[in-house]
């Protein structure tokens, strides 16, 4: 008679429960360390969904992909039982996905065990009802083709009209918001559409938005910040482009206030310089008082390219953004987006269209709101109690906040250290190029509040 592994002895970690491929993975270690057997019975799709809390569709997924690499099988009046022995599933290379045959075996990803890179958003949060409904609604017809046009998504900039202007304050035209497949495609074609010969922007700063720059303007000056993000009086007149993130400066964290603000647009108008505004993840504020956009400010509208996406508020793997450019600029940077291939699928972006419409984003934006304040209260408290040392900024907003020191270890040591211990962050010094300070950027998107003492644990000891 098969061994029962009943779902309170067989327990799923949320981080090993985010997806098919890692409930599957869980249970290959699981037979490689002995604690399942050949013909150990595995719960059922149903308790297990219900014990780990998740679909059970991602419980179905990850036993058809154990049955496929012959880790397990179903028997009648059995259930699924373990059919690979501890010497199988140790010198597993991966499991098998529905394009893998024939491809020569690859070892699995290591996963951390607590992600604190900045940017990650918690994915689980995301309603799957409601994000099966998206893209049903959008895939249920194959789009009619009158001409190939790649930046033609009226749908979704309308959908993003009406959300900007609720959710940020923004007010555009729908014809001047440009979708993009990313961050990166956006500022590339804003850069062809004004050819600027000299631009600046923040340093340390987004390295993303650094490289297309440098790969395409003759000359790029990286300003140092301050605690209020880009000093205005660094700015030259010949600067005819800068890039800025005013409301969480990325990576440092600090916040534009409202007279720097106000000096910026001042200064670009009187120059005919074109700012663009990356608002990565300004839809997260805490402690901080309601700012809104550079965009959103009185006469920012012929000056401003207001930059957003969805890699932060949802999931990364959407590699949607969009543009929201000045009147007189819109075309020139539709014809660079064109130029360059800049496309963006039309399912895809039905899908984020039909999620915004639905009312889905902005439940979910509340919802995402309250968990990450949540967990960056109980982080900030963590660290404030095992090392007060450390001087802290960019926790009022954002989903990341910075942790700096002076003298000690490099912050790539520290980087290297936490990894070995499970924990993924990132090196501060890595954003910079001729200003590189010393420190830790601590995303706490996904970091659950009852695993933020242990983290901080685990930072201090590798500071020591």
């Amino acid at each position: 008679m098969p061994r029962t592994r009943r779902p309170d002895t067989f327990h799923l970690p949320p981080q090993d429960a985010r997806s098919a491929d890692a409930v599957a993975e869980h249970v290959v270690r699981l037979i490689a360390a002995g604690t399942l057997a050949v013909g150990d019975q595995l719960p059922s799709t149903r308790a297990l969904a219900l014990d780990a809390g998740i679909p059970r569709s991602r419980v179905v997924r990850a036993y058809e992909l154990l049955g496929a690499g012959g880790y397990v099988t179903a028997k009648a009046g059995s259930g699924v039982l373990v059919a690979a022995g501890r010497a199988a599933a140790s010198s597993v290379t991966a499991l098998p996905g529905p394009s893998a045959r024939g491809r020569s075996p690859k070892r699995p990803i290591s996963r951390p065990r607590l992600n604190l890179m900045p940017g990650a958003p918690d994915t689980s949060l995301v309603d799957e009802r409601a994000w099966r409904q998206a893209w049903r609604e959008s895939s249920r017809q194959v789009p009619e083709l009158d001409w190939y046009r790649p930046n033609d998504h009226d749908r979704l900039s309308r959908a993003l009209r009406d959300h900007l202007r609720r959710v940020r304050g923004v007010v555009a035209d729908a014809a001047d918001i440009v979708i993009f497949p990313g961050v990166t495609a956006a500022i590339t074609a804003v850069i062809d559409a004004v050819a600027p010969r000299r631009a600046a922007m923040e340093d340390p700063g987004y390295r993303w938005a650094r490289t297309p720059l440098q790969d395409n303007v003759a000359r790029v000056d990286l300003l140092a910040v301050d605690d209020e993000g880009l000093p205005v009086d660094q700015l030259h007149p010949a600067h005819q482009l800068v890039y800025v993130t005013p409301a969480h400066q990325y990576p440092l964290g600090g916040r534009m206030p409202v007279q720097r603000r106000h000096e910026l647009l001042r200064w670009a108008r009187e120059h005919r310089c074109v700012v663009i505004e990356d608002d990565f993840d300004g839809e997260f504020r805490h402690d901080a008082p309601p700012l809104g956009p550079l965009r959103a400010m009185a006469g920012a509208a012929d000056q401003v390219v207001y930059v957003g996406t969805a890699s932060k508020t949802l999931t990364p793997h959407l590699r949607l953004a969009w543009a929201v450019t000045p009147p007189g600029l819109t075309e020139a940077v539709r014809l660079a987006a064109s130029r360059r291939r800049a496309d963006v699928c039309l399912i895809t972006s039905g899908a984020l269209a039909s999620f915004i419409e639905s009312g889905a984003m902005a439940k979910h934006l509340a919802r995402t709101q309250r968990t990450y304040a949540a967990r960056r209260q109980r982080l900030v408290a963590a660290l404030s109690e095992q090392l007060p040392e450390l001087r802290l900024t960019g926790a009022d907003s954002g989903m990341h906040l910075t942790a700096r020191w002076l003298g000690g270890r490099e912050d790539v040591e520290v980087v290297d250290r936490l990894r070995k211990r499970g924990l993924a962050t990132a090196a501060l010094s890595s954003y910079g190029v001729e200003h590189r300070p010393n420190g830790l950027l601590l995303g706490y998107a996904q970091l659950p509040e009852t695993a933020a003492t242990g983290a901080v644990r685990d930072i201090a000891r590798a500071l020591d």
